[in-house]
């Protein structure tokens, strides 16, 4: 598949997230957690839910991956430190090299590799980790091929 890339701005957000060490498989079990951690701490969701990964090339068991849920913040516009097992922060504003792939999760490598080659024909270098955000998943009661994932690598010139 053939994947435009852009250059795209993503605002400053407050987020929740989740950290994890393990394989990718459990990332829909740690989204599920965020979720109740976030609903009992009484934050309302912002955003579609994304994973950050910090390892990129990690296999199996051994990746180092978040889930985050952007949040809106409380009156005083502070989200808590901590939200059970979870964290609270600001990600600031940033720019990514973004594609949007559509389908199931696990046919994401074209849109990746769109990615990391318009990086590398800009001059760019990866800054920070890359990002899945789950715009149109299951949870929309929507099939696998009708997903819609955005795959943003952060960048430096």
């Amino acid at each position: 598949m053939i994947y435009d890339v852009d250059i795209a701005g993503v605002p400053a957000q407050a987020v929740i997230s989740l950290r994890r060490r393990g394989p990718v498989s459990g990332i829909g079990d740690a989204m599920r957690r965020l979720r109740r951690l976030v609903e009992d701490a009484g934050f309302e969701a912002a955003g579609p839910m994304a994973a950050r990964f910090y390892d990129e090339g990690a296999e199996g068991d051994d990746a180092d991956y978040d889930v985050a849920l952007p949040v809106v913040p409380r009156a005083d516009g502070s989200v808590p430190d901590l939200v059970g097992e979870a964290r609270g922060e600001w990600i600031p504003l940033h720019h990514v090299l973004e594609a949007v792939h559509m389908g199931p999760h696990d046919r994401m490598d074209d849109a990746w590799a769109a990615v990391r080659e318009a990086a590398s024909a800009l001059g760019y270098t990866p800054a920070g980790p890359v990002t899945e955000v789950y715009e149109v998943t299951s949870t929309d009661g929507v099939p696998s091929d009708r997903y819609v994932t955005r795959v943003r690598l952060p960048y430096a010139r």
